[in-house]
């Protein structure tokens, strides 16, 4: 028998498959490619296999490629719910055998996602949903007790993190929340001006412009803007301490992640996000008065006057209250997800997307509530 060349052979003796392999498996170009599809065929036969056995003393080299017909056929076992055999493999092989055990493959996973019914799809992700909704629930009963033990003065934290947060969501957000918030002042006064003109009327966009950014377009704004721009920061900069390991270093060392990390970023986005909304106001209603003056001709003058006249303080304190819940919403998800990591480079990425997707929608839920709460009191 020449051992460079690779062999096999399969003996089916009643309810047992014995299977003799032997010379040098680690040539691809001897390969036997007929090999995994003649394993296979055995389970298409009458006979029932209740067990199989794989005897390799006769195996000179291998490589992976006989891993994983090997595999593939442990999986096939395993779904005929056949005992399969390993004691005769070489040590090496079963030790590789238990790592693939511990990690699945990502073709199996994706595999198997695409088989799966639709309704099996819905009710996964809908179990998914329903357990994320009730992580963040968890996640804010504990950063309310961290707040609550703030207030009695026995959170441990530093105060200068909070100042540096407040700086990062607050001045260095000014820029990004100007030009947005401009813009968006412009296109409502552009669509107004376009309308109202037709009626005579032009005087009084500054009375739809003053009124909608007031009380909500430029909380959303704002909202969607530090949603994207630090909830993204803070679930990138907590899940890579947690991959890390710097959180459970924290723990160790007897500190709160809550107090020590969440606890300063949401104080800071709290304070920062009603600052950021009343100015963000004054930009979309700046951005419309251009628009006024310059298809319009209306004096800055008369359109300021139209603004005071319409905007109350009314208006002033229900955008401050949204945009403060905004902001809570922002730090409560940033932080959420980027204390659930896993702890993989990828995880991170997985997690920063998710803050800006989830932030994103509880907000135009929040807003569409707020609103008609406000309808329903006459605010």
């Amino acid at each position: 028998m020449d051992n460079s060349i690779p062999e096999y052979k399969i003996t089916h003796n009643n309810s047992i498959l014995d299977i003799e392999i032997s010379g040098d498996w680690a040539q691809d170009s001897h390969f036997p490619e007929e090999f995994e599809y003649e394993l296979e065929q055995q389970f298409n036969k009458k006979n029932k296999i209740e067990s199989v056995t794989i005897q390799m003393e006769q195996v000179t080299a291998w490589n992976s490629a006989l891993l994983t017909v090997i595999l593939s056929f442990s999986e096939l076992c395993e779904q005929h719910q056949t005992l399969f055999d390993l004691s005769q493999l070489p040590p090496e092989m079963n030790h590789l055998i238990t790592l693939s055990e511990k990690i699945p493959s990502r073709h199996l996973k994706s595999r198997q996602k695409t088989s799966s019914s639709f309704l099996h799809i819905v009710g996964t992700d809908v179990i998914a949903a329903v357990k994320d909704v009730g992580d963040v629930i968890e996640f804010i009963g504990k950063a309310g007790v961290a707040f609550f033990a703030m207030i009695r003065g026995k959170a441990v934290y530093r105060a200068s993190d909070t100042w540096l947060i407040m700086q990062q969501t607050g001045a260095e957000a000014v820029p990004i929340v100007s030009l947005l918030n401009f813009l968006v002042g412009a296109i409502l006064g552009y669509i107004g001006a376009m309308q109202l003109e037709k009626f005579g009327a032009e005087i009084y966009i500054g009375d739809m412009v003053g009124v909608a950014m007031t009380r909500e377009i430029a909380a959303i704004i704002t909202g969607i803007i530090m949603a994207g721009r630090s909830g993204a920061a803070f679930a990138a900069q907590l899940g890579t301490m947690k991959v890390n390991d710097e959180i459970d270093a924290l723990r160790s060392m007897g500190l709160s992640p809550m107090e020590f990390l969440v606890l300063p970023r949401m104080i800071g986005m709290m304070l920062m996000m009603p600052l950021l909304a009343i100015y963000a106001s004054f930009m979309g209603i700046l951005g419309g008065a251009v628009v006024a003056y310059s298809l319009l001709n209306i004096s800055l003058e008369q359109y300021t006057g139209v603004v005071i006249k319409s905007v109350g303080l009314n208006d002033v304190f229900a955008g401050i209250f949204m945009s403060a819940v905004f902001g809570v919403i922002v730090a409560v998800v940033g932080c959420q997800k980027g204390m659930s990591c896993g702890n993989s480079a990828e995880a991170v990425g997985i997690s920063t997307t998710s803050a800006v997707v989830t932030a994103t929608v509880i907000i135009f839920i929040c807003a569409a509530i707020l609103t008609i709460i406000y309808g329903v009191l006459g605010i």
